[in-house]
């Protein structure tokens, strides 16, 4: 619902603010006066467009700014939590328009795009009268429109869920045939490569055991010569390292004989004297072994040189070629069982589909039942409206494509989540005129009956909460004037309505009337909107009877209109 509206520098309304009330408010006022100012802010602050004429002259930017009251919206709540909008029970729009920028949008404070504005706006209210904001030109409010008189919900569920099925089911088919046809494309350069990896026998850790017996062999001069350098030191002629470590050690013995002390110290020598004895004969074994072998140097590089090779076209390491080989494997090894799984998932795809066929064929004759009974009740609704020779009808049809979801006698249609149906509305404006889309050829008033008509009969499921009425009075007098406003009454006992007429029939009705004024002051031209009291109203009204006549017999009529537009 919304609470308050404030306008500032937005064409002649410099600073207006203006508190509404929950059920019928009623604005009047002189052509000219400036309500269309309010129509086109709120327009705006719902995502409309919005362009800089607007501004006020002498005034860099116009903002409108509106609080709604979201406390009984929980899907407009979610929608705004799921965006990282704070959602309370309260909701601020602003919406600027600068000479200098863009426009900008701010819902509580934070900024957001035009179009989620527009999104928001779509939960909140429905401006009848300029064609630009009537939902009525949605195609898919058609189609909302029947499903809500028909409390088709459940069944909508249903088909949304068949649906996401057969999507499901399709991916995963097309997967595996993409991942089949893959394979084919590419079995021989997998064979190959398979075969490559194979043949050559890779071990884990072969590289690395490899390149430390090229380092040998590629050194085996000077190795020779190092350790042969060791030998002597150890056991040479001029040096012999380990007779005077056998000399050392006899003394220390000796003297841990007298000197205890010296005993840790003797026996440490001696591992150490050990240790010395195992590292001569290791230096002699090794020496005794080498032996350059250039063919087994060879050997060796030509194995590097594959391993090298196969690293650059399969992995980084050994074990990465090794896990590619495997994974080699698998794929070649799938080639058998693709068909038996395509098979399967095929099956289970043209279930899906079925299954969704029939949810979306046993929702389309639930609709094709409403739409009858839906016709029948606008039509009731049109005559009390004052339009008695227009004939409405919801047109359900199928449209044909060759690779639609729905099957129906050898032709597909095009099917969604929504079902099969495509569902519009068309109304003959006159007797023996062919029925025409309804948001092509209806005009801003006709637009506004219609959906003041839809809603009456919706009054129960429709969700959205506020709507305006502009317009609706066009080519309306008398009885029907007093219909028409009836009908708005009743339906503001369950929606909030602004509704801005010329007719004292339908202003009669209201819950509050707004007076709607232009004047002069300093040579500036303002546009003011103003609450009226019970005696304001009743003038109002009255004004609407006679225009500037106003005679005691007025006034008396305009309290006789007000006092059973109460009683309704």
């Amino acid at each position: 619902m919304l609470k308050q509206l404030q306008i500032r520098n937005w064409a002649l309304a410099e600073n207006l603010s203006i508190e509404f009330q929950p059920n019928l408010n009623i604005l009047t006022g002189e052509t000219g006066a400036g309500k269309s100012i309010l129509v086109g802010a709120i327009a705006a602050v719902l995502g409309g467009r919005a362009y800089t004429e607007v501004i006020r002259t002498g005034f860099e930017k116009a903002q409108v700014e509106a609080i709604y009251d979201i406390s009984k919206l929980p899907k407009l709540r979610m929608f705004l939590d799921e965006r990282g909008l704070e959602a309370g029970e309260e909701l601020v729009i602003r919406r600027e328009i600068s000479q200098k920028s863009s426009s900008r949008a701010f819902v509580n404070d934070s900024a957001v795009t035009v179009a989620t504005l527009a999104e928001i706006g779509n939960f909140l209210m429905d401006i009848h009268g300029q064609h630009e904001h009537q939902s009525l030109l949605r195609k898919e409010t058609h189609r909302q429109f029947l499903d809500a008189l028909g409390q088709l919900a459940p069944d909508l569920q249903t088909v949304e869920t068949k649906y996401l099925h057969v999507r499901e089911a399709e991916k995963k088919l097309k997967s595996l045939q993409s991942r089949q046809k893959e394979l084919n494309e590419k079995r021989e350069l997998y064979e190959f490569q398979f075969n490559e990896i194979r043949k050559s026998n890779l071990v884990p850790g072969e590289e690395e055991a490899l390149e430390d017996e090229r380092r040998l062999l590629s050194n085996v001069e000077k190795l020779n010569e190092l350790s042969a350098q060791l030998s002597d030191l150890f056991s040479g002629e001029n040096v012999n390292l380990l007779d005077g470590v056998g000399q050392a050690e006899n003394h220390l013995a000796e003297l841990s004989r007298y000197a205890t002390e010296l005993q840790r110290l003797f026996e440490e020598f001696k591992s150490a004297r050990i240790v010395l004895d195992e590292t001569a004969r290791s230096i002699e074994e090794f020496q005794n072994k080498l032996e350059f072998d250039p063919q087994r140097l060879e050997e060796v590089e030509s194995r590097l040189d594959l391993i090298s090779k196969l690293k650059k076209k399969y992995g980084n390491s050994i074990q990465e070629i090794l896990d590619y080989q495997k994974e080699l494997e698998d794929a070649l090894n799938l080639q058998g069982n693709f068909e038996l799984e395509i098979r399967k998932l095929e099956k289970e795809y043209q279930q899906a589909v079925s299954e969704y066929c029939n949810a979306a064929q046993h929702l389309s004759e639930k609709r094709t039942t409403i739409a009858a009974v839906m016709e029948k009740r606008v039509a009731e609704q049109l005559t009390v409206l004052g339009m008695t020779a227009m004939r409405f009808q919801v047109s359900i049809s199928k449209t044909p494509d060759k690779n639609g979801l729905f099957r129906e006698k050898e032709q597909h249609f095009f099917a969604d989540e929504f079902g099969v149906d495509q569902i519009e509305f068309f109304i003959s404006p006159n007797p023996g005129e062919e029925f025409k889309p309804l948001m092509k050829i209806a005009s801003g008033g006709e637009m506004s009956r219609i959906m003041l008509a839809l809603k009456t009969i919706l009054a129960e499921t429709d969700e959205i909460p506020s709507l305006i009425f502009d317009e609706i009075d066009t080519g309306v007098s008398g009885r029907v004037a007093q219909s028409v406003g009836r009908s708005i009454a009743n339906l503001a006992k369950s929606h909030q309505i602004l509704c801005i007429t010329h007719l004292p029939q339908i202003a009669a009705q209201g819950n509050s009337h707004f007076s709607v004024e232009k004047f002069v002051s300093d040579g500036r031209t303002y546009t003011q909107i103003l609450p009226l009291d019970e005696s304001g109203k009743v003038e109002a009204v009255a004004r609407l009877i006679a225009g500037n006549t106003i005679t005691d017999t007025v006034i008396e009529s305009a309290r006789q209109l007000i006092a059973e537009g109460r009683q309704n």
